[in-house]
């Protein structure tokens, strides 16, 4: 047989196999593309609320489920953004700047508007450049009690506070607050109290334009250079609590116009050589008057902000610690106010948030119930006040 018989045979073989082949092969349906789609709206229940700091990169509001830390999505803004949640859980304000190369040129201060249920922009308001580039701390941006008025933090170095008026969606005053910082609003109204650097508080009232203010200025209630304040701040029956760097509970009252000094708690672990450690490490649960602290053993002076390895309730009536639970590089927790607490914790260092549920027939020992990563720089945790 010559080779190019040979060749065609094969050829020939190959065509006939490949034939057959195809008639047995089933028909595939034409390739269709889809579409993609988002959902018209979150999940629905309960949420909290992680604000994701963003120094070179996009800060995020980051929603998650509160009752399992289901991740439900993202509201993004610009750099160095602080938070702050309505009381109806429907709305969160981010103030942030916008940098025309990123993380250089020109800046922009601007608050963003979210609508939380479809996670989207209702509208912004630009502000004064001048917004504290901070660590992200709840005290600085604040509702204020009628939620007529959103309260930011600014530095320049000098401090004040912008008042942005939410009903006309524009800015309304800056109120100088020079050597203080941390917004703290009154219970009722449009007014807010600031730490000063002698150790007293000055408190603003604003008229109901939001444009015209009165300030006044109390005693010294802590002593800034032997034992200063965290920013943190919770309130317990209706009256603001701090703690010392030492972990000392100080108890003010903020009724008729002025800061004063109810008492000092002394800290509930000198003794034992512990003390409070990382970004925001207490909360009070309302509903049983027990206060969380994340804790950690006493190291050098200008530690206060390194993490905790555990968490601590004391009965603030009873004036007893009642449990130590053990945490991992805690920097910040919440808890809510319910008749049975959950507990929040973040942790830089293992970027994560874990949910706690905290037992009172254990003498509120925690139970962990949840965690998920993925939290970046973070340091505040919030909940709508009307969810809790």
């Amino acid at each position: 047989m010559t080779q190019k018989l040979a060749f065609g045979l094969l050829l020939f073989t190959s065509l006939v196999s490949r034939a057959a082949l195809a008639q047995d092969e089933p028909s595939h349906p034409p390739f269709e593309f889809e579409t993609p789609t988002a959902l018209a709206a979150i999940a629905p229940g309960p949420n909290v609320f992680v604000n994701s700091q963003g120094w070179d990169k996009a800060s995020a509001i980051k929603v998650y489920g509160a009752d399992d830390l289901a991740f439900k999505g993202t509201m993004a803004a610009g750099l160095q953004a602080h938070s702050a949640i309505s009381r109806d859980g429907q709305t969160a304000y981010y103030a942030s700047n916008f940098q025309a190369r990123m993380v250089r040129g020109p800046r922009t201060d601007v608050l963003t508007v979210f609508d939380i249920p479809t996670l989207s922009v209702r509208e912004e308001i630009v502000l004064p450049t001048q917004i504290a580039q901070y660590t992200t701390n709840q005290s600085l941006t604040r509702l204020s009690a009628d939620e007529r008025f959103l309260f930011i933090q600014n530095s320049t170095p000098a401090t004040s506070v912008t008042v942005v008026d939410l009903a006309a969606s524009s800015f309304a005053v800056e109120v100088p607050t020079p050597g203080c910082f941390g917004i703290y609003p009154t219970l009722a109204g449009s007014g807010f109290s600031t730490i000063c650097a002698d150790g007293a508080f000055m408190s603003v009232t604003l008229d109901e334009t939001g444009k015209t203010f009165t300030t006044s200025r109390g005693t010294p209630v802590f002593d800034p250079n032997e034992d200063p304040l965290y920013l943190t701040f919770d309130r317990y029956e209706g009256d603001l609590y701090f703690i010392t760097y030492s972990g000392a509970i100080v108890h003010l009252s903020d009724e008729g116009g002025t800061v004063k000094l109810v008492e000092t708690i002394p800290s509930f672990g000198a003794d034992l050589n512990w003390a409070p450690g990382g970004y925001n490490p207490f909360t009070i649960n309302e509903a049983h008057g027990v206060l969380f602290m994340a804790m950690k053993e006493i190291e050098e002076p200008g530690a206060h902000y390194h993490a905790s390895s555990e968490i601590w309730a004391y009965d603030l009536k009873a004036r007893k610690l009642l449990f130590r639970s053990q945490g991992k590089g805690l920097s910040s927790v919440f808890v809510s106010d319910a008749e049975t607490p959950l507990l929040y914790s973040l942790s830089l260092q293992e970027d994560e948030i874990v949910l706690y549920e905290a037992i009172p027939e254990a003498q509120f020992a925690l139970r962990r119930k949840a965690a998920t990563t993925g939290t970046g720089f973070a340091a505040v945790i919030d909940m709508a006040p009307g969810a809790e």
